[in-house]
């Protein structure tokens, strides 16, 4: 019996992690978007509109269509641009690169001279807030607002468990994070957690989230990637950043309470935040309408400041 239920478990954990994702071309993927090179690599970004620039960041370890439900009504009067940092997405991923806050802030500003864009609104979901927030407090010249929704810049304690786990024991914590992220039922279980109602998750929600782990390179740069996502890091960036800020938060986002959220509002100089009922932590996927309703009276302030001055 022992024998029997021994040859069970290691048949199920091979069933259970037996899978990873089929690598693609990226030129099969880039549609009307192209990739910029840059120092360290080449980063992938599409524009949609025309009018003052809004710049959209995923988070982490995701790909900016994550922005595609607020995309259409948002280009109709600004003009949009999807990034994906370097090692997210269609973008390049090295795995020697720093992944941290500053080094992907540094990429942003690079990007930008190369498109010849001197001030713009960065609108940046979970983790990639820590590049919005490093390049306001870098470059405060080039930010004229950020829109950070469920900014991975505060943490529930499960979730800084986990991280300081990963330092403690970063070999193995590299080697099972390879294991879980080539996973599809880990991808869609990270969806449901990152939703207010966890069985609306659809097929199309784990895809888009599933897509850059098939790009050449994503789990080689994993653990570097992982390295850089602490959000206790970021506490001198937020304290420095002076431009307006909105936060906007899913009642119901498992990674950091509401509690938390307003906490850290109160840590910048001037930022207002607001709850979303009935959202986790991907607003922008599970209710877009409320996050536009949200987004247009901040968006149209700081722009318009901007054309005053």
């Amino acid at each position: 019996m022992r024998k029997l239920a021994l040859a069970a478990a290691v048949a199920a954990a091979w069933f259970a992690f037996r899978g990873r994702p089929e690598p693609y071309d990226i030129t099969d993927h880039l549609e009307d978007g192209h990739r910029t090179p840059l120092r360290e690599g080449r980063v992938y970004s599409r524009s949609f509109g025309a009018g003052p620039d809004l710049v959209l960041l995923p988070g982490f370890a995701g790909n900016s269509q994550t922005w595609e439900f607020v995309t259409p009504a948002l280009a109709r009067e600004y003009r949009v641009h999807w990034l994906d940092p370097l090692g997210h997405g269609l973008s390049d991923k090295p795995a020697d690169a720093r992944y941290d806050g500053e080094a992907q802030a540094d990429r942003l500003g690079e990007w930008l001279d190369e498109h010849q864009l001197s001030r713009v609104v960065l609108v940046a979901s979970s983790a990639g807030a820590q590049a919005a927030v490093s390049l306001a407090a870098l470059h405060p010249e080039r930010v004229l607002g950020l829109l950070l929704v469920d900014p991975f810049l505060v943490a529930g304690r499960y979730i800084r468990w986990s991280i300081k786990l990963g330092k403690l024991m970063p070999g193995a914590s590299a080697a099972m994070a390879r294991r879980l992220y080539a996973q599809r039922w880990y991808v869609r279980v990270g969806q449901m957690l990152g939703r207010y109602d966890a069985w609306a998750t659809t097929e199309a929600d784990v895809d888009r989230q599933y897509l850059p782990y098939g790009s050449p390179g994503f789990f080689e740069a994993l653990p570097a990637m992982l390295r850089g996502v602490d959000p206790s890091d970021y506490e001198d960036a937020i304290a420095a950043t002076r431009c307006p800020v909105l936060l906007v938060w899913g009642e119901a986002d498992r990674t950091a309470a509401s509690s938390q959220a307003e906490a850290l509002a109160e840590q910048f100089r001037d930022a207002e935040i607001r709850i979303v009922e009935m959202a986790g932590h991907l607003v922008q996927e599970e209710r877009p309408g409320e996050l536009l309703a949200l987004a247009r009276p901040f968006l149209e302030r700081v722009t318009r400041a901007a054309a005053a001055a």
